[in-house]
């Protein structure tokens, strides 16, 4: 997880995972062709935000070299110091014939905002990966700040003890991960998993509640 910008127009300082907005460019017809696998219920365009947006802000890019190889830490670097220089994801991809491992996150949840006197409304996909080997996560200093891996209970505390601040949406995948004692269960709770739109309601008095219906959503 990362702290988001104080700057950002949006939820400053709030602890969140990595993620952003779907960019024109992600759902290019042409950007399909990187990926290993085009997942059937979620939008090509989708899948590639959500590994390009997991590269700039927390520099870690599910790939392969041309050869099949797992991208080192070294590659990555390069590639975000380049895509930090305006450099398009797709002409990294180009230049470097890497292909993009869609085949590497489980698409688990979508969520919607409600339809509140808000300025901002987001339909937001959350998807989990698991890194691989000794894979490295530094949040990019921009955008998001202080990264860090951290347990969804330890995380949870700092945001009971108000050392984080916690949205609604974060805070309920955070309380469904603690009930994982391992990856291997949280695999197996994904497997064949077909996420169902989540809207949370608002009271009146501006509590913010799943309906009974999505309890187990």
């Amino acid at each position: 997880m990362a702290r988001r910008s104080a700057r950002s127009a949006f939820l400053p300082d709030a602890y969140v995972f990595p993620g952003g907005a779907v960019e024109p460019a992600d759902g290019a017809p042409q950007m399909a062709r990187f990926l290993d696998r085009v997942p059937e219920n979620v939008g090509a365009g989708i899948v590639v935000a959500a590994l390009r947006e997991l590269f700039e802000e927390a520099g870690m890019l599910f790939g392969r070299t041309h050869e099949g190889t797992p991208l080192s830490d070294r590659d990555v670097a390069e590639a975000r110091h380049e895509r930090s220089a305006r450099a398009t994801f797709e002409d990294i991809l180009q230049r470097r014939q890497w292909q993009l491992c869609a085949s590497r996150l489980v698409y688990y949840s979508r969520w919607l905002t409600p339809p509140i006197d808000v300025t901002r409304r987001f339909d937001t996909h959350f998807f989990i990966a698991e890194a691989e080997g000794d894979s490295r996560a530094s949040a990019d200093a921009v955008e998001m700040h202080d990264g860090v891996w951290v347990s969804p209970a330890e995380a949870l505390a700092r945001g009971s003890q108000a050392v984080w601040t916690l949205v609604f949406p974060t805070l309920r995948h955070l309380e469904r991960l603690t009930a994982f004692s391992s990856l291997a269960a949280l695999r197996a709770h994904t497997n064949g998993r077909s996420p169902q739109p989540v809207m949370p309601i608002v009271d009146t008095n501006g509590a913010i509640r799943i309906p009974p219906e999505l309890e187990k959503w």
